[in-house]
């Protein structure tokens, strides 16, 4: 597995498996109408313009096997002054998971945080309801400062929690214990 780093040319790419992600973890959380179409505009639409040279505070990386992108992670950067950089996205192919890739992926965001912004923090949001995701991210350390509601797209709203590590370092790929 190789990481690389995204750019704006990747946008339809990070859609692609932005949408998949979502249709598959998040049956039951967003509106199945806006799974079943809209979506697919929505999420490219989102990575159009979204990274490159005019964000120096965002990054993506795309984990490929073989050439073939199965998941990414996109982080801002010293997002918020309290709780550091933002893992705004980590998504992998349903097909891939179970490979340890979500590990990996979120280790390399925390070490370009760590090198980037090394005073900074890392914090995510999940939906409450993803008892999958808050596994994952809790036994790779997360603890849950938070919980709010946030808009989702589609409409209407949705319990979620941040979670925060206060030392990314535990976070780096060679650290990475467990499969997700």
């Amino acid at each position: 597995m190789r990481m690389r780093l995204a750019t704006d040319a990747d946008a339809a790419l990070l859609a692609r498996i932005h949408t998949a992600s979502w249709r598959s973890a998040y049956r039951g959380i967003l509106d199945p109408d806006f799974l079943a179409g809209p979506i697919e505009q929505d999420r490219l639409q989102t990575w159009t313009g979204r990274l490159g040279p005019h964000h120096p505070h965002v990054t993506a990386l795309i984990a490929e096997e073989a050439d073939e992108p199965l998941g990414f992670v996109c982080a801002v950067g010293a997002e918020d002054e309290r709780w550091g950089t933002l893992i705004d996205n980590l998504h992998v192919l349903p097909t891939a998971k179970g490979r340890g890739l979500g590990t990996d992926l979120l280790g390399a965001a925390a070490e370009w945080s760590l090198r980037f912004h090394p005073a900074s923090g890392i914090y995510l949001w999940c939906f409450e309801q993803n008892e999958p995701a808050r596994r994952f991210y809790e036994r790779r350390g997360g603890v849950i400062a938070e919980r709010s509601r946030h808009a989702i797209p589609g409409g209407g709203d949705r319990p979620v929690i941040r979670y925060h590590w206060p030392e990314p370092a535990v976070l780096g790929r060679s650290k990475s214990t467990g499969r997700a």
